[in-house]
């Protein structure tokens, strides 16, 4: 017998079947790669913008603690100024007062009746004379800068005005002379040195005739010693007036602190910029 043909059905219909399943196979496979470059994408976005916005977190945080930092320095700053030309203000004002009060009582010295406390007026008014000559222009320059500058208030404009006063009257009155910016703590304390410049004018000649044995004229010098009296009662108030400013400055610094939140500058964080206080006004009786 011939042998039984085999049967072909089998790879002929099994051909198609795996031609058919190829495509999906590939398409399959593309999807795979796809979500995998689409998930290692993701990876590596998360990555960096995580590392991005952490960064400008850290940052915004160092910025508002450089803020803070710089707000207590500059509060310290104009404390320290303060301290500073209250040192050398009150020195000079009592030594002058101390002499012109011993000048008053000028005859008891002559006679011989007072002559410890009058050395020790005169030293003292030396000393602290020489003392204002070597610290005056150093603390002018950090009261202006510590004081004035971070409130945008400039005293050079009207600085030259200080030296037409006559001291004799209230140097922030209109009938005093030019008007002398009452705002500026650089001012006052211009003020100052140029009423003690005028009081050592007024009480220096009354010295010298006294250190030379000159017997001193009653008149002359009750009306000396009257007019340093007067003059040195404007300097108390240029004083007060100094005072007055520089607290409410430093007060005004650190209030900063309270009218802003971390959260209200995370955003925005600049410079600090201090606005006069509207006590200033009232520092100078306006």
């Amino acid at each position: 017998m011939p042998d039984a043909a085999e049967p072909r059905a089998r790879p002929e219909t099994a051909a198609p079947a795996e031609s058919a399943a190829a495509p999906g196979r590939r398409a399959a496979l593309a999807s795979i790669s796809e979500k995998a470059m689409i998930t290692l994408a993701g990876f590596l976005l998360t990555g960096v913008l995580g590392t991005m916005v952490t960064t400008w977190i850290q940052q915004r945080g160092w910025a508002w603690q450089n803020r803070v930092a710089k707000i207590e320095k500059d509060t310290q700053n104009v404390m320290t100024t303060y301290r500073s030309a209250a040192e050398l203000v009150n020195a000079r004002w009592l030594a002058s007062y101390q002499m012109a009060r011993a000048l008053e009582r000028e005859p008891l010295a002559a006679a011989g009746e007072a002559t410890a406390t009058w050395k020790y007026a005169v030293d003292a008014f030396a000393q602290a004379d020489r003392d204002w000559t070597l610290r005056f222009t150093n603390v002018a320059r950090e009261v202006e800068f510590y004081v004035d500058t971070p409130f945008g208030v400039d005293p050079t404009a009207s600085i030259t005005r200080v030296y037409a006063l006559t001291c004799a009257d209230n140097p922030y009155a209109a009938a005093a002379g030019p008007r002398i910016d009452a705002r500026s703590a650089r001012l006052a304390l211009e003020v100052i040195n140029h009423c003690q410049a005028q009081v050592k004018d007024t009480l220096q000649p009354l010295l010298d005739d006294r250190a030379a044995g000159r017997p001193l004229d009653g008149v002359a010098r009750t009306s000396a010693v009257n007019l340093a009296f007067r003059q040195l009662d404007h300097i108390y108030r240029s004083n007060e007036l100094l005072r007055c400013l520089i607290f409410e400055r430093a007060l005004s610094i650190r209030d900063q602190l309270a009218t802003e939140s971390y959260w209200g500058t995370f955003f925005g964080v600049a410079e600090p910029a201090y606005r006069l206080p509207e006590r200033d006004k009232a520092c100078a009786g306006g």
